[in-house]
């Protein structure tokens, strides 16, 4: 009987951190004007707080900071669900956006950085897709 117990609070545990936002992204983006792309990763916490780490492809430059889900459809769900991102960077630059989930497993944001460039970053939990969204984002600059 005790057994049982302690397996239902597991299981009763798990399915109260997945829907607390515990959750774990890659993370890809570039800026506008041609910057390097940075990669790095998100760590949403419970209490939908979370972490920003990425760095360029060439390392010289790491970004970090916070991020915060500031509006969620339902309990069930993460799609839908909106929120912001502020980063400091070693180079000085500091940028602001917003973000959207567009899926269970990622979605996209839009920011401005101290310099007024504009930024692109996509976020999913398998860092394949990330990097696919932001190559065929650099394909449709070039098209425009």
């Amino acid at each position: 009987m005790i057994i049982l117990n302690v397996r239902r609070g597991a299981v009763l545990v798990g399915a109260l951190m997945m829907l607390s936002g515990c959750a774990m992204y890659s993370v890809a983006g570039q800026f506008e004007n041609g910057g390097q792309a940075f990669f790095g990763h998100v760590a949403v916490l419970p209490g939908d707080m979370g972490t920003l780490d990425v760095t360029t492809v060439d390392g010289k430059i790491k970004c970090t900071g916070n991020t915060q889900v500031t509006k969620r459809p339902s309990l069930l769900s993460v799609t839908g669900a909106q929120g912001r991102a502020d980063a400091t960077c070693t180079d000085g630059r500091t940028f602001k956006l917003d973000f959207v989930q567009t899926s269970e497993s990622g979605g996209h944001g839009q920011g401005i950085d101290n310099q007024g460039n504009i930024l692109q970053v996509y976020f999913d939990t398998s860092s394949t897709a990330v990097r696919a969204r932001l190559d065929q984002a650099r394909i449709d600059a070039l098209v425009r």
